[in-house]
């Protein structure tokens, strides 16, 4: 029996759900928490569908699960992508003092529980590694390693299967981020490497702070780029995103629908000799976090917008 707790957070996609829960239970868990947000208001009858459909399929494995606890909470109201994740965890953390992050469309090679399991205990009391991530999209996109090193550090947590422990999450996190105003000039003159890294993290900061609904992981980002706390990463790819497979027009979907995903061996971390991958930051600064000149933003706008005029014409 696999004896950390397991989350499991889902909205309107019966499919893929059901492949994750599938996937978590062969590993018989002794405890799995599944959330599911609650419904729009702007729902269709097609979302409404999907939705009472993933309802009914978690019911069902509640029901019929042997050896694995199943706690399934549904919400009535929709939480939304800026408080969710703060949510689930403030519910989990009641009775838990660590957690394994799933989604309904991130599906891990079996070798990512005992991973993070390994991790989470040997990396309780470093008071350097905030995250665990099972996710190394350089080895996914690129179908080779980028360090030498069984593991390493990076500067930016990712969030495609990944743990974290209640007292790390609890110090830092906060869906809202309050303090932007009074840090703004230090985060982005000292722990910011690049002018399109830049503009990325001053545009979806500074909507937080203002109240826009962006996504939960950017406050935890933040966070821990500002303190200096680093993600903990395996040297090959853990988890294979299926919405991406699932939603073939999907932004970015012929990017990652076909990231490989490999095995990930037993093995004994020496804290010492762990290091922190630069070349892995660069990649991901590169890839993802960058923006664009808001010139450049309206030009590419406008082409597609004639493109589509033209299309259509």
């Amino acid at each position: 029996m696999f004896k950390n707790p397991i989350l499991l957070l889902t909205y309107k996609r019966p499919k893929t759900t059901k492949i994750i829960i599938e996937r978590i239970l062969s590993i018989n868990p002794k405890k799995l928490y599944i959330f599911q947000d609650g419904p729009k208001k702007k729902f269709n009858i097609s979302d409404k569908s999907l939705h009472k459909e993933t309802f009914e399929l978690i019911n069902k494995y509640k029901k019929t699960s042997k050896g694995t606890e199943i706690l399934f909470f549904s919400f009535k109201k929709n939480i939304g992508q800026r408080f969710i994740a703060n949510k689930v965890l403030n519910i989990v953390f009641r009775n838990e003092k660590e957690i394994i992050f799933l989604e309904d469309d991130t599906y891990p090679d079996l070798s990512f529980f005992n991973y993070c399991s390994s991790m989470l205990k040997r990396f309780e009391n470093d008071k350097n590694i905030y995250h665990i991530s099972g996710c190394n999209l350089f080895y996914g996109l690129n179908k080779k390693k980028i360090s030498k090193e069984k593991i390493f550090l990076s500067k930016y947590p990712q969030f495609w299967g990944w743990a974290t422990w209640k007292k790390k999450w609890k110090k830092y996190y906060n869906p809202e981020i309050l303090d932007w105003k009074r840090n703004k000039d230090y985060f982005l003159k000292k722990c910011i490497d690049s002018d399109g890294e830049h503009r990325f993290f001053n545009h979806y900061i500074t909507k937080n702070a203002k109240g826009h609904h962006i996504g939960w992981d950017v406050p935890w980002i933040y966070k821990l780029v500002l303190n200096s706390k680093k993600t903990l990463l395996p040297n090959i790819n853990l988890i294979k995103n299926l919405g991406y497979k699932h939603n073939p027009e999907g932004k970015g979907a012929k990017k990652f629908r076909n990231l490989k995903i490999s095995k990930f061996g037993e093995f004994k971390p020496d804290i010492k000799k762990i290091k922190h991958n630069l070349d892995y930051d660069v990649f991901l600064r590169e890839s993802f976090y960058q923006r664009k000149k808001i010139g450049v933003i309206i030009k590419n706008k406008l082409i597609k917008i004639v493109k589509t005029f033209s299309d259509h014409s």
